[in-house]
Parts: C-alpha cells; sequence; structure tokens
C-alpha cells in the first residue's frame, strides 16, 4: 500500500495560483481590466469573478492547464511536485487515482513546460549532443511480435534506433538550458542558429555537425575544442552543457525508461 500522501490544503493551492498569476490585484484574463468583482465560486472551489469592462466571466483557473481536469487543483499541484522525482504510476498510486488520468496531465504539463518562457541564444554561449536511450515505452505491438531494437547498433544512434540524439544549448550568462531532441544531427547548425540574436559566440567540441556555424545567421564566432588533445582552451570549453547532461541522465533513470516520442516534453520540463 502507498504511504499517506499529506496534500496542501485546496484553499492555499487558489491563493498562490490568483498570486502567480495576477499579483496583488486580479484583473480581467479577456481585456486585462482592473474593474472585477467576484461572483461566487465554481464547481471546483474556484473564484469567480465578473468584469465590468468587457462583462465577461472567468475564474481562477481559466484559461491554465489546471482548468479542464476532474482533479482537485491541490491533486494537480501535488502531481507537478511529484513528477520531478516520482514515476508517473507511482503517483497514481498515491493519490488512488487513475494511471491514464494522471499520464494525461503529466503530458499536458511537460507540453507546455518549453513553451512558458522564449529561449534565446546571446553572448557565450555552449552546444554539446548527447544520445538518450528512448524507444517504443506505452505502445503495444499488435502482432505481439518482439520489436527490433536499434540500441546495439553501432555508430552514434539515431531516432528510428531508439536512441534519439539531443542537442543541448546553454546560455552561460545566466545557466539557463534548452535540450532538443532531434531525429538525426544533420541540420545541427541551422537547428541551434535558430536561436541566436547574432552576437553568439558559440563553444562546442569538434564534431563535424558544428563545423561553419559561424556561417549561419544568428551565430557570431564559433569556438571548437577538440577533445582528442584538450577539454578547455581559455574560456572556449562544454562543461557547464556536461553538466547538464550528468543531471539529465540522473533524472531519466527514475522513470525506469522514457517513451521517445514523449522525450521532447520530459527534458522541457527538466529544463524548467
Amino acid at each position: 500500500e502507498s504511504a499517506r500522501v499529506f496534500l496542501p490544503p485546496r484553499e492555499r493551492c487558489f491563493d498562490r495560483l490568483r498570486l502567480a498569476r495576477f499579483g496583488e490585484t486580479v484583473t480581467c484574463v479577456h481585456c486585462e481590466s482592473e474593474a472585477v468583482v467576484k461572483r461566487g465560486t465554481t464547481g471546483k472551489d474556484a473564484q469567480q469573478y465578473w468584469c465590468k469592462e468587457c462583462e465577461t466571466y472567468f475564474n481562477d483557473l481559466t484559461d491554465t492547464i489546471f482548468g479542464q481536469h476532474r482533479f482537485g487543483l491541490e491533486e494537480m499541484f501535488y502531481i507537478i511536485k511529484e513528477m520531478r522525482s516520482e514515476p508517473t504510476a507511482q503517483i497514481a498510486r498515491d493519490l488512488d487515482r487513475d494511471y491514464e488520468a494522471v499520464l494525461d496531465f503529466v503530458h499536458e504539463v511537460q507540453d507546455v513546460s518549453g513553451n512558458i518562457d522564449e529561449f534565446e541564444l546571446y553572448d557565450v554561449c555552449e552546444a554539446d549532443e548527447i544520445y538518450v536511450a528512448a524507444g517504443e515505452k506505452g505502445l503495444e505491438d499488435e502482432d505481439e511480435s518482439p520489436r527490433s531494437r536499434g540500441l546495439n547498433k553501432k555508430g552514434r544512434g539515431d531516432f528510428e534506433g531508439d536512441k534519439p540524439p539531443v542537442l543541448t544549448l546553454v546560455r552561460r550568462a545566466d545557466g539557463r538550458v534548452r535540450f532538443l531532441v532531434r531525429e538525426n544531427l544533420q541540420d545541427a547548425g541551422e537547428d541551434i542558429a535558430e536561436y541566436g540574436d547574432g552576437s553568439v559566440i558559440l563553444c562546442t567540441d569538434d564534431y563535424g555537425i558544428y563545423n561553419d556555424i559561424e556561417d549561419e545567421e544568428g551565430v557570431d564566432g564559433h569556438l571548437a575544442v577538440p577533445h582528442s588533445d584538450t577539454y578547455v582552451i581559455g574560456d572556449a570549453h562544454v562543461n557547464t552543457c556536461e553538466n547538464r547532461h550528468s543531471f539529465l541522465r540522473q533524472w531519466l533513470v527514475k522513470f525506469r525508461g522514457v517513451s521517445k516520442h514523449h522525450l521532447q516534453g520530459y527534458l522541457d520540463f527538466l529544463a524548467l
């Protein structure tokens, strides 16, 4: 049996959500007017408001990922907290909730994680690659025949072979990171340049996918470190990327296998 779960009071969860969304003053989610008045509560105990300016109703959960689920807000807060360290099946057992329903919410949180803040590269940044073992977890084989796996193939790995490459981008100014799951790394230079603002000095290793990346729009300069000789040349290194990779490996192990089709969502949540 699961240990007893202690959930935060629902009222406190709503207070925290309200503060995160609106600050000290609630404003209309439709027109941003401050001319709003309280008008009762919803079936989920969310405070409901009426806007005098645009004459519309909204509540604490309107236009959030919390609005369309049958879970209580305190349960959704618990899921998000535990997503950092526990498999979804364990969270579902803790809450005594349907596994598929919890998994759907987990995937929704993962999907929005990469869109909360825009990510841009500027000044000195790093790029490196890592290959993650991820397959078809959660998908049933219709003929129940053993599936051919690609983990024993020679070479660096690819998406089709169940070892998708991940480009890791780090902005040294503040340590922010973005993970990009790719089918292959043939267009790595273009993928990285899309995030550059034109001032980027990019540090990489000497892997050929980064050759001539300084010619891409968005990248101003390129410093490549030949790892066969050394790992640091002055300020040129990818040690910050390697640091993020160590977190990535340890974190993914907790889930005992991740579907490659949901890997981007897992890594977006980790980056957030």
